[in-house]
């Protein structure tokens, strides 16, 4: 009797166990699929390519996200984008112009937003790139066009909507290739002599940022 009452007392402790184990098994997977302990995870994840283009260098940055994000400004080396058209000289400092798309003895980078699917052209007596590619002229689609005027000391931009000359709601110093709000954008930053950046910080909207470099 003794015999039979211990091994009903060690099946029932057996039972406890796996039921105590089961629900902690349900209770970590209901847990790691709760909304708000989701939202304590990083957002974007950034994967960041080096391309080489002459006569510069360019960093090209993609960013993925798991939902549509605002970005408000990319700041490089304490310059940000909210001040103006961002710019690295030719000593290989990053800095801002506040009112003009070129600049003498440095690139500037920028985005210019088009109305709608056409050519954005580049007019001035630097060398241009759009998008990729050196040159003056592009067809593109609509949204935001990366811009970069080299050693320029005139310029303007023409697109669809008409001729643009300085930072407003259509010229942007924030360089983006794409749309925005966006989970998925592209953007472009030049290098100097001294190579790329120490840091750079893309900034979001709802004040978070990512370290890019």
């Amino acid at each position: 009797m003794r015999s039979r009452a211990l091994s009903g007392y060690v099946a029932a402790l057996v039972l406890v166990v796996i039921t105590m184990s089961l629900s902690y098994v349900v209770y970590q997977g209901a847990r790691s699929f709760d909304p708000d302990k989701q939202a304590v995870q990083p957002v974007f994840e950034n994967q960041v390519a080096t391309i080489e283009a002459s006569p510069l260098g360019l960093l090209r940055v993609q960013v993925n996200s798991s939902r549509p994000e605002s970005s408000a400004a990319l700041e490089i080396d304490g310059s940000s984008s909210r001040s103006g058209i961002l710019f690295v000289g030719g000593t290989g400092q990053y800095g801002v112009s506040p009112s003009s798309l070129c600049r003498a003895r440095a690139t500037t980078f920028f985005s210019v937003l088009s109305p709608s699917a056409g050519e954005l052209h580049v007019s001035t007596d630097g060398q241009a790139w759009i998008d990729g590619a050196w040159g003056d002229t592009l067809s593109v689609g609509a949204g935001w066009n990366e811009v970069m005027i080299s050693d320029g000391t005139v310029c303007s931009v023409v697109t669809s909507g008409g001729t643009l000359t300085g930072p407003g709601p259509s010229v942007s110093g924030l360089p983006i290739v794409g749309a925005l709000p966006s989970a998925s954008f592209t953007l472009f930053i030049p290098s100097g002599s001294s190579g790329f950046p120490a840091q750079a910080l893309l900034v979001f909207g709802d004040g978070s940022y990512d370290q890019i470099a």
